[in-house]
């Protein structure tokens, strides 16, 4: 199935709903946020196939033992802690490869600091080279290497995470876009092989849709 943009506005929308208190631009931050979702619901094909919504929304497979990883999987979980302004939400798709999901976090930010976080995230990404247990040689291992996406937005990080997870394959992509004052998080999960175009196909759609929704 493809996902529609209504799916994707219930996506941002609980994100929208907490994104938008103390600090984060009050009532223009809500405006944006507000625009953003209906924005997406006008989405119809955005060519990437996914699932339905998911009834939960993405968690990390476990908690890496590095810092820097720790803080990287609690922002694509929408546990933005110091990252943002303001308390995040994500939502989660189920895809339709063997254990394929995406989960999405959207925050806004006062003027001029959502660059700032997005250069947080990539310190943090060039920080996170393991995502472990923290048992040597055993459990569960993802190897963090580069992730080319092109340019996305007023600027994106992107990561790509690959190991075992449970004793299986496993594939994450993390992609983080600023769209002015919007920081939108994506993470793309499997159990089998990712393809980095479907990950950027789906970023550049929901980074579009938010610049368009805050003209």
């Amino acid at each position: 199935m493809r996902i529609t943009g209504a799916a994707l506005g219930c996506a941002l929308l609980a994100a929208a709903a907490v994104a938008c208190g103390a600090g984060s631009g009050g009532s223009s931050g809500e405006a944006v946020l507000s625009r953003a979702t209906r924005a997406l619901e006008e989405v119809e094909d955005p060519s990437v196939d996914f699932a339905d919504r998911a009834g939960t929304a993405w968690r990390s497979p476990f908690r890496p033992a590095s810092q820097e990883c720790g803080r990287l999987f609690d922002l694509a979980e929408g546990k933005t802690g110091d990252l943002a302004s303001g308390r995040a939400e994500a939502t989660a798709f189920r895809g339709d490869q063997l254990g394929e999901s995406a989960g999405v976090v959207l925050a806004v930010y006062p003027p001029s600091q959502a660059g700032q976080a997005l250069r947080g995230v990539a310190d943090l990404m060039r920080g996170c080279s393991v995502a472990a247990m923290g048992t040597a040689g055993g459990g569960d291992r993802l190897v963090g290497s580069s992730l080319p996406v092109g340019p996305i937005g007023d600027g994106v990080e992107a990561r790509r995470f690959k190991g075992r997870v449970g004793g299986y394959p496993y594939e994450m992509h993390l992609v983080v876009v600023r769209s002015g004052n919007v920081l939108i998080s994506l993470v793309h999960t499997g159990l089998a092989k990712l393809d980095p175009e479907r990950t950027e196909d789906l970023a550049t759609i929901l980074a579009t849709k938010v610049r368009e929704a805050a003209e």
